[in-house]
């Protein structure tokens, strides 16, 4: 069976045919300018159309990086394309008609799918992943089971809140005190940057070069041995500790997957993360746990999201 897998970011357009878990054809666009829902739904027509074969019926999944609001795909919020409250998922149904039933997903939703079924989570039953980059996200799988939550809103483990009161940070969600204000990478290289700025650590900006080259990279490059660098990854770590660990201590996951571009860059904040769950999930909750790093990397998403659909998952 071929089902269509989309990855709709902030600036790439990507769609490929799914075959048994496994990628067959792909297509990429760039978004440009034109990233209002009508001129999107017309670039995915086209791309599905590009991809999809011959097939009578081929199911399409879209994976967007967006807080979702329903499972017809009506986005709350998405940041990145600078969509508020739009009915993406209705206007892409009617403009691909029968032949696609149509699935609409969080993005990491659809990666943690993705890592079920064809990567580093193969063979689990219960599994979190958790990818931390520009944001925040997390995708929820219990008894082999995508959870979506009563809203389709599950997983939004970003906007978990680790610090209360008027000191705590704000999130781009507009709340205060969420993991992603303190951990999140758009949080963190700003952080950064301001506190280079500032003076806090020559050996990091002599290692960046300039203030505004400066990334978590760098201070993860030297947060073995520059005060400053150790003590914010000692505090981020244990930000994405605390809200990790809680999870894993509701959720009781056999497979804990970590993945995103800020932890791909940052392997002693990794360890900082894993080091500080015992302290926060019991015994009992880390005893059957297996740490692992995604393994599909930018293919996740569309794989996850041709096999949602595939499987029939919350079809408009």
């Amino acid at each position: 069976m071929t089902v269509v897998g989309v990855d709709l970011g902030g600036t790439n357009l990507r769609v490929a045919a799914v075959e048994g878990g496994a990628i067959v054809r792909r297509q990429r666009i760039v978004l440009g300018e034109a990233r209002g829902v009508d001129a999107v739904v017309a670039a995915i027509a086209e791309l599905v159309a590009e991809v999809a074969g011959d097939a009578a019926v081929v199911p399409v999944g879209v994976g967007v990086a967006a807080m979702l609001a329903d499972r017809r795909g009506t986005v709350v919020n998405a940041p990145n394309l600078g969509w508020r409250d739009v009915a993406f998922g209705a206007a892409l149904a009617a403009r691909l008609g029968a032949r696609h039933p149509l699935g609409v997903y969080n993005d990491v939703n659809a990666i943690a799918f993705g890592e079920l079924g064809a990567g580093a989570g193969r063979g689990a039953r219960d599994l979190l992943a958790v990818f931390v980059g520009t944001g925040i996200g997390a995708g929820v799988i219990a008894s082999g089971a995508l959870v979506e939550g009563a809203s389709n809103c599950a997983g939004e483990l970003g906007h978990v809140k680790v610090a209360a009161g008027g000191g705590a940070a704000r999130c781009g969600c507009g709340a205060d005190g969420c993991v992603e204000a303190y951990a999140g990478g758009a949080a963190l290289q700003a952080r950064i940057r301001r506190e280079l700025a500032a003076g806090a650590s020559p050996a990091v900006l002599a290692l960046a070069g300039a203030v505004d080259a400066a990334h978590p990279g760098h201070v993860d490059a030297l947060a073995d041995d520059d005060p400053w660098a150790r003590a914010l990854w000692d505090e981020c770590g244990a930000y994405l500790a605390l809200a990790i660990g809680n999870a894993l201590t509701i959720l009781n996951s056999d497979r804990l997957v970590l993945g995103g571009g800020v932890l791909g860059r940052a392997p002693r904040l990794r360890a900082r993360l894993v080091a500080g769950l015992p302290a926060v999930a019991p015994a009992a909750i880390m005893r059957p746990l297996t740490i692992v790093d995604a393994a599909l990397g930018d293919d996740a998403g569309l794989i996850g999201a041709a096999l949602l659909a595939g499987a029939g998952v919350s079809l408009i």
